[in-house]
Parts: structure tokens; sequence; C-alpha cells
């Protein structure tokens, strides 16, 4: 908590930012890096969950334990509107006694937007992602909207993904849609809220309760959102309440939380 503090402290008293920040989490923004430049860029989702615990008596009780899941992504402008992406991705498991953390896969994404900011009368950009994980391939599509409106910046995600198991040639349809807005105090701080959603086109059937990434109904999470900046480098802070099931006591094994945090530091080169 301290060095996230710290970090804080830095980028509120730094200059604006040059570097391509993330107003919100979870919404790629429509802004792509110019050519030539190099950013890195760290994520980092925390989620309580809910997990077995077996005592010696062969009880067994319900505890709350913390998935989480790190990525690093480096970008780079290959021309101004035309923007790579490499990713290294790992997961920790959510377990009541020993956690693992693992090397998931990688992931390569291009993000291109069709014109200059202001243009036309929404801001468009397209996303498109292929990722090589330890069980499976997956593809996936964003359409990026942007909406500049003085201090007031809207963005909206139109996302989909394709996941195929090849162990057990089973295919997976998601829909993963995420709208936001946010308000620039200054340069350096901007305040705003985000909600996202992820569920599914296809069947669900009982066997996806083994898999995390595949949900078994639709989600929807809602929350507040911060962006600190200065000249190459920005810190944003997504904290999300889960809207379904509100009011209900958490369901052990469910690998969606009742709360998920999003960090994403980023460093331009």
């Amino acid at each position: 908590m301290k060095y996230l503090l710290a970090a804080i402290a830095v980028a509120a008293l730094a200059s604006p930012a040059l570097a391509n920040p993330h107003p919100n989490p979870f919404s790629y923004p429509y802004e792509t890096l110019p050519a030539g430049k190099l950013e890195i860029e760290q994520y980092l989702d925390l989620v309580p969950v809910r997990v077995e615990l077996e005592h010696p008596d062969g009880t067994i009780d319900g505890v709350t334990s913390l998935r989480s899941v790190h990525v690093t992504e480096l970008e780079y402008g290959l021309t101004d509107r035309l923007e790579f992406g490499w990713y290294f991705q790992f997961r920790q498991g959510a377990t009541a006694d020993t956690p693992f953390l693992r090397f998931d896969g990688v992931k390569q994404r291009l993000r291109y937007r069709f014109a200059e900011a202001g243009t036309f009368p929404i801001d468009i950009g397209v996303y498109l992602e292929l990722a090589e994980f330890h069980n499976e391939l997956e593809f996936e599509e964003k359409l990026l909207l942007r909406k500049r409106l003085g201090e007031i910046n809207l963005v909206a995600n139109l996302w989909v993904e394709q996941e195929w198991y090849f162990q057990t040639k089973d295919t997976k349809f998601i829909f993963n849609p995420t709208v936001g807005a946010s308000y620039e105090i200054n340069p350096k701080v901007i305040v705003g809220a985000e909600y996202w959603a992820r569920g599914r086109f296809d069947k669900v059937v009982p066997d996806d309760a083994n898999n995390s990434d595949a949900p078994m109904a639709t989600h929807h999470y809602l929350g507040p959102t911060l962006l600190l900046q200065q000249t190459n480098v920005f810190l944003s802070l997504g904290v999300y309440a889960r809207l379904d099931g509100i009011g209900k006591t958490a369901v052990v094994n469910d690998q969606y939380g009742k709360l998920w945090v999003r960090a994403i530091v980023g460093v331009e080169l």
C-alpha cells in the first residue's frame, strides 16, 4: 500500500502526460502511440473470491482467497494511427492453502484509429487480438468509441471474444462491453466511473464451471476510476462492485468475485 501511495504522490506532483494513459482501466482508449514510440504497461487484477477449506476432521468451510492476473504489455507505434501490442500474462489462482502462479501465455494485437481526434462526431478505432494460452486460442475484437466534451471524456468498447479450447475441442463466444466517463480536474488528475460486463452468446454447459474465464452467467460491474499522470508515466485505478446478485452472499468457487480491482502502470520508454 505504501508503494501505491508513493506512486500517487509522484504522479500528482508531476507534469502533464505524454504517455498513452487509460482514464478508465477496462476501456481501451481511442488514442494510439505516435510512430516510433514505445511504452510498457503493467496490469494487475485483484479479485477476492470464496473458496473451500477442508479441515483435518473432514469438514469444509468457505473462506476468502485472492485471485489475480498479471499482464505486461509492450506497445509500439507503427504509424501515428496504427499501434502494435505484445502481452505476457501470468495468473495467480485462488485456493485456501497454496495459491499458484503460472505463466498463462502471450497475446498480440493491433489498434487502429480511423482519423485524427474530432474529425468525426464520434472518434472511432478498432482493436484486433490473438492470444495463445496454455489450453486455448483466443480471438478478440473491439470497436473503440470516444467523444470528448471539454473536460469530459466518454468512451465505449464494443467487445467480443471467441475462445477455442483445443484440449476439449470446445468453442465459447464471449461478450465484454464497457462504458466509461471521466472528468479532467487538471492535466495530472482525472476522475471517472466505468461499467463493464462479461457474459456468453453461446449455451452454458456444466463443465464450464471448471474454467474461470468462461462465465456461467452474465456479470455486471460498476465503480469509480482514477488516473494520475506525468510526462511519461501514468497510474490508472478502478474499483468495481458486482451488480448481479447484489446483496447476496458470495458463492463458494465463483471466480467472479463481489469486488474487482484493476490497476495499470504505464511508462513511455
